[in-house]
This record gives C-alpha cells, sequence and structure tokens, in this order.
C-alpha cells in the first residue's frame, strides 16, 4: 500500500507552523540521521509518518519545555531504524514509472489531438451558422426595402390615381 504523500505547504498549514519553520525542522532533522523522500525537484516529500515525527517534536518542546536539538535528538532514537523513510536514489524514476509517464503521454497527445479536431468542427459550424446568418439578414433586409419602396410609391400617388 502507498502512503498518501504531501508538500512542504500541505504539512505546514496542516501542522500550523510556517513553511521555513518546517524546512529548519527538516534540516535540523536530516542533520540527526533522518531522511526524508525527495521528489523530482529535489523537494521534500512528506508521508504521514513523517508528519507524525514532526509533530512528535513540537509535542516535546512544548510539554517538556526543551530545544529544538533535545527534542529531534529524542524523537530521531525514539524511531527505529526500519521506520524511517529511505532515500531515493538521485537517478529519477525507475524504468516501468518511465514506460508509465511515456504511455500516459501518449495518452494525453492523443487527447489532445482529439480536441484539436473538435475544436476544427466546432470552428466550422460557427462560421457555417454565421454565413447563413448573414445570408438570411440580408434576405429579410431586402424584403423590408422592397416593402418600403411599395410603400413610398403609394404614398406618392394621388387618391384619385390609387385605382389606377
Amino acid at each position: 500500500m502507498v502512503d498518501q504523500a504531501y508538500f512542504g505547504s500541505e504539512v505546514a498549514k496542516t501542522i500550523g507552523i510556517g513553511s521555513s519553520t518546517l524546512r529548519k525542522y527538516c534540516i535540523a532533522l536530516e542533520e540527526q540521521g533522518y531522511q526524508f523522500e525527495r521528489g523530482i525537484n529535489n523537494s521534500r516529500v512528506f508521508y504521514q509518518k513523517d508528519i507524525l515525527m514532526i509533530q512528535r517534536i513540537l509535542a516535546t518542546m512544548q510539554k517538556k519545555n526543551i530545544t529544538l536539538e533535545q527534542s529531534i535528538n529524542l524523537a530521531v532514537s525514539i524511531v527505529s531504524e526500519d521506520e524511517r523513510t529511505p532515500a531515493v536514489l538521485s537517478q529519477g524514476t525507475t524504468n516501468s514509472e518511465g514506460e508509465a509517464i511515456l504511455e500516459r503521454l501518449d495518452r494525453l497527445e492523443d487527447f489532445n489531438q482529439k480536441l484539436m479536431e473538435r475544436l476544427d468542427q466546432q470552428q466550422t459550424y460557427i462560421q457555417e451558422s454565421m454565413e447563413r446568418r448573414d445570408r438570411q439578414l440580408m434576405e429579410t433586409l431586402r424584403g423590408i426595402q422592397e416593402t418600403q419602396l411599395l410603400l413610398a410609391a403609394t404614398k406618392e400617388k394621388k387618391w384619385w390615381q390609387f385605382w389606377k
């Protein structure tokens, strides 16, 4: 089962501390041998056990009124070696992850192509609709003009010439 991963800003907001304070705690933890998993852009990725570790540090600092270094030493000594997050190779992704990324990229390209085709169809439909509307409008305007000409011609005739 894969744990939910969180970004630093999410963890800081959840715990109720600032991002810079979280970075400070993480650096102090790393100096004591605790390892955080790193993402592609070398940012820390936090799992639930990492969040619990930071919360444990905060709690011991508040309850026992001790310094950050003492709290970290205490928290790290409690956590056994097998509970620590393993470091990720700086190589990046494995072959299976790379293949999955390429497959997703292909699906996205296909989806993008379908969207472009649909957009072209919509553009064609809109253009044809506008041309049809313009033709109907012009026909209506011509009919109105002809009617106005006929009305103007009948107004010019005298009343006794009406039957002619």
